[in-house]
């Protein structure tokens, strides 16, 4: 028994009035779709419930069936498109998710997380988890404890949802590269294959080649210069990977960047990231022959101490900032109090002792509520971490 699953992730850069052309873009992303041969779609940054039901009524007669996952102020930006029945549907919301007065980057206001839509097709069951981690923005990461925690939650999501699932497809924007942390804890911990280590481009680059970069490569458009100038191919952040039950094995027959570097007749691509396809035709085997193979290495043990030591490390920032934020917020308290009266009435200072109130406001909130909030949520992560670490080892020296 076979069947085929071709699957097409894309980040769409979706942010209404920020996102250049992104009327135009949506119209030819669901023009592309329309004429694809693909059975499930995922796709990341729809902000805008219109552009979701704007491709949902173009692409109908392909992939009739979708959904949209909605949370936090502008919804998560994730939507998945199937040939087949979605049976059922779960969005899982991380706790920590960037911060409410970095509106420039705006990922807390998105409400990120993972969604799983388990499609049914026949008698078999596909889980596919559309997700979207926190970005870096700068090479000072001070989002990485987020998103290592974001991975680490998303993995034991699959974990814990996978059966009874024949095929577990992981689609979306990891923010991560192969070797990154993220990606190992994603890859490693739920045995998520990675179709780049075994897919074998054919002699006559059947259908398409083996993908490039997908964030600011030399072929997009909307790349930053700077960044295209260091490194042409940019960075594999866009990943589609894949976990077969044991009674199933697949056979990588496509992968790549399956769009143009440009939409047809215009001089910009379909987004600012690449897209990313795969294909996988799946034959059913004898489960009796099958036997699970376990990594003999400890790489997946490394991985998990430094996760810990991350979270461990961010865990004393949050402290040090509580005190920072404290001390400034009671100076600024203590000179609103002592200057009661010395305030004259004129539009100035009325500006200025608003300003001044407002920061004293920030920073006591941050070294309370939120600081209180975001730690909660690390500690949560730690913790689970810390669980997971010390029951394997117990389990490894039950075995031995």
């Amino acid at each position: 028994m076979k069947f085929t699953l071709n699957i097409f992730t894309l980040n769409c850069w979706g942010i209404p009035v920020v996102s250049k052309n992104r009327k135009e873009r949506f119209e030819a992303i669901a023009k592309y779709l329309q004429e694809s041969s693909h059975s499930i779609v995922c796709l990341q940054e729809v902000w805008s419930e219109q552009d979701y039901l704007f491709i949902k009524e173009n692409v109908k007669s392909v992939l009739p069936y979708s959904h949209y996952f909605y949370s936090g102020v502008l919804g998560s930006g994730l939507c998945v498109f199937s040939k087949w029945l979605i049976q059922d549907v779960f969005f899982h919301a991380w706790p920590l998710n960037g911060y409410i007065h970095k509106v420039h980057h705006g990922d807390w206001f998105g409400g990120k997380g993972v969604g799983l839509c388990r499609i049914k097709c026949g008698n078999r069951l596909v889980n596919v988890y559309c997700t979207h981690l926190h970005a870096e923005y700068h090479t000072d990461d001070i989002y990485l404890a987020h998103r290592v925690l974001q991975a680490y939650s998303t993995a034991e999501f699959v974990n814990l949802t996978a059966k009874p699932a024949d095929v577990c497809i992981l689609a979306g924007d990891l923010n991560a590269a192969p070797g990154d942390l993220s990606f190992k804890i994603l890859s490693q911990l739920p045995s998520l294959e990675d179709p780049f280590d075994s897919f074998v481009v054919p002699k006559d680059l059947r259908k398409v080649a083996r993908p490039s970069g997908t964030s600011d490569n030399v072929n997009n458009s909307y790349s930053d210069v700077k960044q295209v100038k260091s490194c042409p191919d940019g960075k594999r952040i866009d990943h589609i990977l894949y976990k077969l039950d044991p009674s199933w094995e697949a056979e990588i027959t496509s992968f790549g960047n399956p769009l143009p570097d440009r939409v047809p007749e215009k001089e910009f691509s379909y987004s600012d990231h690449n897209a990313v396809t795969l294909e996988l035709v799946l034959t059913q085997t004898d489960i009796k022959t099958i036997q699970k193979q376990y990594s003999k290495d400890n790489s997946f043990d490394e991985t998990i101490k430094q996760t810990i030591k991350v979270c461990q490390e961010a865990r004393d920032d949050l402290t040090r900032s509580k005190k920072l934020y404290l001390i400034l917020g009671g100076l600024i308290f203590m000179f609103l109090i002592g200057t009661v009266g010395l305030w004259t009435n004129n539009i100035l200072h009325d500006i200025l002792k608003l300003f001044v109130s407002g920061l004293c406001f920030y920073y006591l909130i941050m070294g309370t509520i939120w600081n209180r909030m975001e730690l909660n949520s690390l500690k949560a992560g730690l913790s689970a971490l810390e669980n997971f670490a010390t029951t394997r080892m117990e389990s490894k020296n039950i075995d031995s």
